[in-house]
């Protein structure tokens, strides 16, 4: 006998796609992935809730990622003649 624990399996879609794939499901945001931390049924409807620490940093990459593009944006409209 071992002193492990057996690995817990989690319940729900979540737990179905792991047992499924058997490797953690990521959704892409902007161009960052990030974790689901949980499914659940919400009036008639799947509701993929993503881990918070991996979605700030999704959102700090998209605010830099826009920032980037408008300076973009401004540099080459600028240089258009009137």
């Amino acid at each position: 006998m071992t002193d492990q624990e057996p690995p817990k399996k989690r319940t729900g879609l979540l737990g179905l796609l792991l047992d499924a794939f058997d490797v953690p499901p990521v959704v892409r945001v902007g161009t960052t992935l990030v974790k689901v931390d949980w499914i659940y049924m919400h009036e008639g409807r799947a509701v993929i809730e993503l881990e918070a620490e991996d979605m700030a940093v999704a959102v700090e990459q998209l605010v830099l990622d826009s920032k980037t593009a408008a300076k973009a944006r401004m540099a080459t409209s600028g240089d258009e003649p009137s």
